[in-house]
């Protein structure tokens, strides 16, 4: 008699309409939440394999074939743009393997799991950090005892267990299983690496800010962190055994704690690694001497969210970093020869077409080298989206729409239709200005940065076309 439960994680992704900038500039990174998982659940003596479709790129029929008819639990994360399709699939799952049970996570399903599980659409819904309660629901622990869990009794009724009071401790957690994913498939978000293969990693869960945009239900306030050890180890493995040659650090703000980011740089510099990096940090979490180690760590990029030029609007959503800080950092990165990638939010609350005219040109003439401008989306769970829903500016909730580059918010005076604009504007002004293109002519960088730099242009020019962005 089998002991072990078969676990098949399967992870969807999203499909992006050709308007979306994303589709062409999106990471392909590895799904570290099931990798993880994976790994906890082998330690553990269950069985699992993990289905990356949209790395992989396949077709739903393809999907099918490679689940094995033994798997007793199909496990699939999703997000609120994702969550349309996997509702859809798993429809497809429950003709094709009606004897596993439906197991859901990630953020959108934890806000939304009673109405899963009691729709049918799946058995089981993990709300949360997933590592403790898959554990259990493997091991064949009640299921009424098992924290996080949302799941229906015999009788039919829905039942939501308490949440657990615990966070997982990161540092007790195994390597994610890397060897059960495709590797040689993924790669860093455009513009993100220097060198290739690239691959994204995460070392911490958590962000010191509060923004009204984001949510933190999933991994609680307080910032967790593996240590500088393990993640050198982390790192040790991808570069030794898969060849990678560029590491992203998709933290929240990975310069969260600045001693641990020094001693994972020390740790870099005497071991020689020669790998080169780019991270996430807030503009309040960088200093002089701490940029100074990064660099010669081999970090050559820092993405900052700048979101807005406008103080009221930053207040608005709850950045609690002004314009002069902002710009004291990017001169700081700037003179340690790190490279910037900024992030700008167009249509948040208290927005005009004149702000947003402000946010572009403040772009432009910040200095970075890189800018990523996504329209404000209000996500379930989020404080903005229940501002949203109580001052009658949400336009709708089709989720498939959620894609940062549709205006979900109708704000008065500014139509979604005028943010879109503007977003369509932002890319065009920022990056085919002449003085842009002349920089990276002639500005001294590596081959191999140019070669990756002048492809990802001609691959934009193409999409931008193609996409009837307002420059046919």
């Amino acid at each position: 008699m089998r002991t072990d439960v078969k676990f098949t994680f399967i992870n969807l992704g999203r499909k992006f309409a050709k308007s979306n900038i994303w589709g062409l500039i999106n990471s392909t990174t590895p799904p570290l939440g099931l990798a993880l998982l994976a790994a906890i659940l082998d330690e553990a003596g269950h069985t699992t394999e993990i289905i990356d479709a949209a790395a992989l790129e396949l077709a739903d029929s393809k999907i099918i074939d490679l689940i094995d008819r033994c798997t007793d639990i199909i496990g699939i994360p999703a997000t609120t743009v994702e969550i349309e399709n996997v509702k859809r699939f798993a429809g497809h799952l429950r003709m094709k393997f009606p004897k596993a049970r439906i197991l859901f996570g990630g953020v959108h399903p934890s806000i939304f799991h009673e109405t899963f599980v009691e729709s049918g659409v799946c058995d089981l819904v993990i709300r949360g950090e997933a590592e403790t309660a898959v554990v259990e629901l493997a091991d064949g622990k009640p299921l009424s005892g098992i924290a996080n869990l949302t799941w229906r009794s015999p009788e039919g009724r829905v039942v939501a267990n308490p949440m657990s009071d615990r966070f997982v401790d990161l540092e007790r957690l195994p390597p994610p299983a890397f060897h059960k994913l495709p590797m040689n498939v993924y790669r860093s978000a455009l513009g993100a690496a220097k060198r290739q293969p690239s691959v994204g990693i995460i070392t911490s869960r958590g962000c010191p800010g509060a923004c009204t945009f984001c949510y933190s239900g999933m991994f609680g306030k307080k910032i967790r962190f593996i240590s500088p050890e393990k993640t050198l180890a982390q790192i040790l493995t991808l570069k030794e055994k898969y060849g990678v040659r560029e590491i992203s650090f998709y933290d929240d703000t990975f310069t969260a704690n600045p001693g641990r980011v020094k001693e994972i740089c020390e740790l870099l510099i005497s071991r020689n690694m020669k790998i080169s990096w780019s991270c996430f940090a807030r503009v309040d979490t960088v200093r002089k001497d701490l940029l100074a180690v990064m660099k010669r760590a081999g970090c050559h990029q820092i993405m900052y969210g700048f979101e807005s030029s406008n103080e009221d609007v930053l207040k608005a959503i709850n950045k609690k970093v002004g314009l002069k800080r902002a710009e004291e950092a990017v001169a700081l990165t700037r003179e340690a020869g790190i490279d910037i990638r900024g992030a700008f939010m167009l249509g948040n609350p208290g927005e005009t077409e004149a702000t947003l005219k402000a946010t572009i040109d403040y772009a432009k003439n910040l200095g970075i080298q890189y800018a990523i401008f996504n329209i404000t989306t209000p996500y379930p769970g989020t404080e903005l989206f229940e501002w949203a829903k109580q001052n009658g500016v949400l336009s709708h909730t089709n989720w498939d729409s959620y894609d940062l580059s549709h205006a979900i918010l109708e704000l008065p005076g500014l139509p979604g239709t005028s943010v879109e604009f503007y977003y369509r504007k932002a890319y065009r002004e920022f990056y085919f200005r002449l003085s842009y293109i002349l920089e990276w002519l002639f500005v001294k960088r590596c081959k191999d940065e140019k070669k990756l730099y002048f492809e990802a242009f001609s691959r934009t020019l193409k999409k931008m076309v193609v996409s009837k962005l307002g420059i046919a």
